[in-house]
């Protein structure tokens, strides 16, 4: 799952969102990432994943208040996350909690 932190405008389309993958990220939109896109008023969210029998896109506008997202002026435009970070941040909270207990692998000790 990826993220950009560019703003995006929420009238762009599937083909918009992809050539964005490709020409700016350098990824193949086409790899089965999800790849979430947030608007500049961080008020509504737009998730594209290219699925076996094509694309599908996601419109999220929340109920109340807006997504809890910073956008880059530089640096790292496309970060990785985590599902439980992506769920976190279409919740309405941030994407970083520090109450959050860190991820567990399999076989280890706690």
């Amino acid at each position: 799952m990826y993220i950009s932190r560019k703003p995006q405008d929420m009238r762009a389309d599937i083909q918009r969102l992809a050539a964005i993958v490709a020409a700016d990220f350098g990824r193949d939109p086409a790899d089965g990432a999800l790849y979430c896109f947030v608007s500049r008023d961080c008020e509504k969210a737009k998730l594209l994943r290219f699925d076996v029998n094509g694309w599908c896109m996601y419109y999220v506008r929340l109920s109340e208040g807006g997504f809890k997202w910073r956008h880059s002026d530089g640096g790292e435009l496309l970060p990785q996350i985590e599902r439980r970070q992506l769920l976190w941040l279409l919740e309405g909270l941030p994407a970083e909690l520090p109450q959050a207990i860190s991820p567990v692998a399999a076989g280890s000790v706690i």
